[in-house]
């Protein structure tokens, strides 16, 4: 009894097929497809997949086996149980089964069942008389090599108005560089008679890799004063100073210093010939200026009393009274951190 012939001609009209205690074929549709490396068209067909889960028998495959051999509906399932006994047979002993016309079934690895369909034969009814054909690949040639060919034998005249242009661009261009030249030339012959013109060139700043002295002190936004400063609290300062003071040290908010020069008085005092006993140094922290001696000599002889090593230092008309002298900038910076604890306006002076 040819069991996979009914199981085959129910494939072209139907879409499961279920053999009872052993599995099912499913079908579904598959668009075409072309197989590139064959150069192969395929025509639309029904994909056939094998489901081992399908085992109750639905009376499909029982009832065309009836028909088609003129026998009773209980010995067609009787006929289809022998059957399914000698597939299982034969794939425990084989390891496969090939089915005629439908695919072959492998027992896998864990006793899986995997199946293989066999595509000689299209199962969809609307690809009737479409076959697989073959169609070799069309050699076409780039768009470049077509162009190539068309300009190989013609040679390019170039139009007289271009040669125009090139022949002006390159007479401009030549004119263009003779005129730097030229100009080039008369700046270096004008600036060796122009003396005053040399002489203000810094040629210090001309060199990148030279080391620029920064300033001991550079004022930013936050050190400048506000510009709405109590002006009534000035004039009580200076209100309060002594009629012999010449320069008013002015502490702000207690941040900005600033040192105020009072009207000069017309007596004049002769300065006492005090001996600058730190001249020998260099770097000096300065606590005030004064223009009268006497007041300089009062400030200095408050410092000597406070322990200070005191001096007064004459430059510029005016009298500096020193804190100390120091010959090294690093020990003057350290001496005057400590003292603008007690005098914030105090300065470093360079002698």
């Amino acid at each position: 009894m040819n069991i996979e012939k009914n199981i085959s001609e129910l494939l072209f009209e139907h879409d499961c097929v279920i053999i009872p205690d052993f599995g099912g074929f499913v079908c579904n549709y598959s668009s075409a497809r072309v197989q590139r490396q064959k150069h192969q068209f395929y025509p639309p067909y029904k994909r056939i997949s094998f489901n081992r889960n399908l085992k109750n028998n639905d009376g499909l495959l029982a009832n065309q086996v009836a028909q088609v051999q003129g026998i009773s509906y209980a010995d067609s399932n009787r006929i289809i149980s022998e059957y399914v006994s000698n597939l299982k047979k034969d794939l425990n002993s084989n390891k496969r089964f090939v089915f005629n016309n439908i695919g072959t079934i492998y027992l896998g690895e864990e006793s899986n069942l995997l199946f293989e369909q066999d595509e000689k034969v299209n199962y969809l009814p609307e690809s009737f008389g479409l076959s697989v054909f073959n169609s070799p690949a069309i050699k076409s040639e780039p768009i470049e090599r077509k162009i190539e060919k068309q300009f190989k034998d013609k040679t390019t005249i170039p139009s007289r108005e271009k040669k125009e242009v090139v022949l002006s661009g390159r007479k401009t261009s030549r004119y263009f560089v003779a005129s730097a030249a030229v100009l080039l030339v008369a700046f270096f012959i004008w600036i060796p008679f122009q003396p005053d013109f040399i002489k203000s060139i810094d040629y210090s700043s001309l060199n990148p890799f030279a080391a620029k002295e920064q300033p001991l002190y550079q004022p930013s936004e936050s050190d400048q004063p506000d510009p709405d400063t109590d002006k009534e609290n000035v004039g009580r300062l200076l209100a309060a100073a002594n009629d012999t003071t010449r320069y008013l040290n002015i502490v702000i908010d207690g941040r900005f210093p600033i040192v105020v020069r009072l009207k000069e008085d017309a007596t004049a005092v002769v300065k006492t010939k005090k001996k600058d006993t730190h001249t020998k140094y260099r770097f000096h922290i300065v606590g005030g200026a004064f223009v009268i001696s006497e007041n300089a000599e009062k400030f200095y002889t408050k410092l000597i009393k406070d322990g200070h090593q005191a001096s007064i230092i004459d430059k510029n008309n005016l009298r500096f009274v020193s804190y100390g002298g120091f010959s090294t900038k690093e020990e003057a910076i350290q001496a005057l951190d400590k003292i603008r604890a007690v005098q914030g306006d105090a300065w470093l002076m360079i002698n």
